[in-house]
């Protein structure tokens, strides 16, 4: 299920910092197939409905194009976690998209106070709205606000509450290509800016996992291969209030034509853990299929390697 993998991340989030109390913690979830195989870095070389999620600055100079993202976070048939996205490129202004997550993190048992047996489930909704402005021939910018809503439902008795806890945050993002014909990218992140998740009170509010990301991609030329090309990628994230140590993320990509590519990567202190990726796309005229698997420390301790797929159509 997916609270599954939200309480394996808990512990890693809070090893990077100094607030041992992080809710939230829907907006560190990783998904994404394309980056996901690349181990995550994406801050520099995400594309498409992938990038709002990691630097909505990406989108900026994009293709129109509708997509979705599809993770199967734990082994079982329960619990889903499922997005998609559109986004809408303006001549010489930047893009704007629109995006959509929902989280069920499937039935659990639960005892009323009384002792009386119900069924609890938790989902969640996150909409997002994205405007990527074009700023210099080089230097693009993305805005990202992020709207979750917690919804807990019973069937029973299981003391659920009616109340509906919501939170905001911001995304900024901005990439500069080095050179003209983008064979060097910086990207920065600064991600889940906002104010706290309150669930019960005000005392007992949880900070919002915000994080900042620093990454370079690399597309080396290849004059021996025309066909073929390569593209190189490492990010560093830090959590945004203070302590804790970094997590790095690296990949690579090996394309044909852009029509198949493999991917491989490595994730050190990250959620959902620290491990190797592997992933494979695959582009059929206007529709790009991308898939990726997580082999992570904490999915060998649950017996959970987490799976991907995102389907991008291009219009």
């Amino acid at each position: 299920m997916v609270l599954a993998l939200l309480g394996a991340v808990a512990p890693r989030a809070r090893a990077q910092g100094g607030n041992p109390d992080q809710g939230a913690l829907e907006f560190v979830l990783p998904t994404g197939a394309r980056v996901m195989g690349m181990g995550q870095a994406a801050v520099a070389t995400a594309v498409g409905v992938d990038a709002l999620w990691w630097n909505p600055a990406l989108i900026a100079h994009g293709p129109r194009e509708i997509g979705g993202h599809f993770a199967q976070q734990s082994p079982d048939k329960e619990g889903s976690d499922l997005s998609g996205a559109i986004i809408f490129p303006v001549a010489r202004l930047g893009s704007f998209a629109l995006s959509y997550r929902y989280f069920n993190n499937g039935d659990q048992d639960a005892i009323s106070r009384s002792g009386q047996p119900g069924i609890f489930s938790t989902t969640s909704s996150l909409i997002g709205f994205t405007f990527a402005p074009i700023l210099t021939s080089r230097l693009v910018g993305g805005l990202t606000y992020k709207l979750l809503a917690l919804s807990f439902n019973c069937t029973g008795v299981c003391d659920a509450t009616d109340a509906v806890p919501t939170t905001f945050a911001l995304d900024l993002g901005a990439a500069f290509r080095v050179t003209n014909d983008s064979l060097v990218v910086v990207g920065l992140a600064l991600r889940n800016v906002g104010v706290p998740l309150q669930v019960n009170d005000s005392p007992q509010a949880d900070q919002l996992p915000s994080r900042g990301d620093l990454g370079v991609a690399i597309a080396p030329r290849l004059p021996q291969w025309p066909d073929g090309r390569v593209r190189l990628a490492a990010d560093v994230v830090t959590r945004l209030d203070g302590g804790g140590t970094p997590g790095f993320r690296v990949g690579a990509e090996l394309s044909f034509r852009d029509r198949v590519s493999a991917r491989a990567g490595y994730i050190k202190d990250g959620p959902p853990g620290s491990g190797p990726t592997v992933g494979l796309g695959f582009s059929t005229g206007k529709l790009r299929i991308d898939f990726a698997q997580l082999v992570t420390d904490i999915g060998t301790q649950t017996g959970n390697k987490p799976t991907y797929l995102t389907l991008r159509y291009i219009f």
